[in-house]
C-alpha cells in the first residue's frame, strides 16, 4: 500500500521517538551503571578506608598485642625489681651486716670504781663499715692458754651493731664476789681476740697490773657501758 507523506511524516516520528527513548534508556543504564559502580565504589572504598583505619589488621593487633604485653612485663618486671631491691635493702646486703674483725677495731680496758673487782672493755669500729658483735671478747689474762669463762647471765637480747666511729662495751671481773684476797696474783698481761678468729691484742692493763683472783669472768658485749657493768 503506498505510504502517503502524513504516514511517512508518522513513522519518522515515531522512529525519532523510538531513538530518544533508546537513547535515554542507554544513557541512563550507562549513568546508572557509572554511577553506581562509582557510587558504590567511592562510598564502598570510603567505607573500607575507614573501618581500615578504625579496625586494626591481623598483624597490627599482634603489633599492638605485643607492645602491649611489653609494657606490662616491663612494669612488672620495675615492680619485681623493686620488691626485690626493697627486701636486699631491709637484709642489708649490700647485704647482711658483716661479723667485726678485730684488725679493724681498737680495744681498751679501763679500771671503774663500781661495781668492785670490774674492768670495763671497750672496743670501737675504725673499719668505716657497720659490723655485728658477735658474742663476748675472747680474753686471757698474761700468757695463759684458757680463756675467761663467759658469763652467760649478760647475754643481750639483740647483736650489738656497731656502725664506724661507735664503740661496744664488756664487764670483766678479776674475781668472784667474796673470794679470798690470798688466792690472788698479779696480772700484768692481757690479750683480747674476738669469737672465731685466732689472732689477739695485746692491751694494756690500767695501772700495768690488777690483783686476779679466783672467778674472773667476761660478759657479753653490749651497746652501752652501764650495762655491760649490770652484774
Amino acid at each position: 500500500m503506498p505510504l502517503t507523506t502524513a504516514r511517512l511524516a508518522h513513522r519518522a516520528g515515531t522512529l525519532r521517538s523510538v531513538a530518544a527513548g533508546l537513547t535515554v534508556v542507554a544513557a541512563g543504564i550507562t549513568l546508572a551503571a557509572c554511577g553506581t559502580a562509582d557510587a558504590s565504589g567511592v562510598k564502598t572504598a570510603g567505607k573500607a578506608e575507614s573501618m581500615a583505619s578504625a579496625v586494626p589488621t591481623a598483624n597490627e593487633e599482634g603489633l599492638q598485642g605485643g607492645a602491649q604485653q611489653a609494657a606490662r612485663e616491663t612494669v612488672a618486671g620495675g615492680a619485681d625489681a623493686g620488691a626485690q631491691g626493697g627486701l636486699r635493702a631491709d637484709s642489708g646486703v649490700e647485704g647482711e651486716t658483716g661479723v667485726c674483725r678485730l684488725d679493724t677495731m681498737s680495744v681498751s680496758v679501763t679500771s671503774v670504781p663500781r661495781p668492785a673487782n670490774h674492768l670495763l672493755l671497750e672496743i670501737t669500729n675504725q673499719s668505716g663499715v657497720t659490723c655485728r658483735l658477735i658474742g663476748s671478747p675472747v680474753v686471757r689474762f698474761d700468757d695463759g692458754r684458757a680463756a675467761v669463762p663467759q658469763d652467760e647471765n649478760t647475754q643481750p637480747q639483740a647483736v650489738v651493731t656497731l656502725p664506724p666511729g661507735e664503740s661496744g662495751y664488756a664487764g670483766l671481773t678479776t674475781s668472784a664476789a667474796g673470794a679470798p684476797a690470798a688466792d690472788g696474783r698479779k696480772a700484768t698481761g692481757l690479750t683480747v681476740s674476738l669469737p672465731g678468729e685466732d689472732g689477739r691484742r695485746a692491751v694494756d692493763l690500767p695501772g700495768d697490773s690488777v690483783e686476779v683472783e679466783d672467778g674472773t669472768a667476761v660478759g657479753y658485749w653490749q651497746s652501752d657501758a652501764s650495762d655491760a657493768l649490770l652484774w
